[in-house]
């Protein structure tokens, strides 16, 4: 199994959990005598958020290196073990320190880029 990595950061150890979601967009309109009228609009963008642990020495070295790519305000690839890869933007971080600092519980969030030209975006390509 290849282990989890956005743009220029591998993660030390592959999350303990990832989880994807992916959701149809459903339009509902009113329509007087006929009643509610849907329309699927496709597919929305997928989450992917991943939930794991930092730890050792370089425990917070290794968040902030993952922090850092945060401010960048481009979409990078995004690996994910067992899925391959999808093109998406790091959209919430956060960790949670216990005990000497050497251990950082993290949640990570990234959400799929759909490029404008491609109605099929950039889904695990590989």
């Amino acid at each position: 199994m290849t282990t989890m990595s956005f743009k220029t950061f591998t993660f030390p150890h592959n999350p303990e959990k990832i989880t994807v979601t992916t959701e149809t967009r459903i339009a509902t309109a009113h329509c007087p005598e006929y009643g509610p009228i849907h329309q699927n609009l496709g597919l929305a963008r997928r989450v992917i958020r991943a939930e794991g642990i930092f730890y050792g020495a370089n425990a917070k070295a290794q968040y902030t290196a993952l922090e850092a790519l945060m401010w960048q305000a481009t979409a990078g690839n995004l690996r994910i073990p067992g899925m391959g890869v999808v093109v998406a933007f790091p959209t919430a971080l956060s960790y949670t320190g216990e005990g000497d600092g050497t251990v950082l519980r993290y949640t990570a969030e990234f959400t799929e880029l759909i490029a404008s030209t491609d109605r099929e975006g950039t889904r695990y390509v590989d």
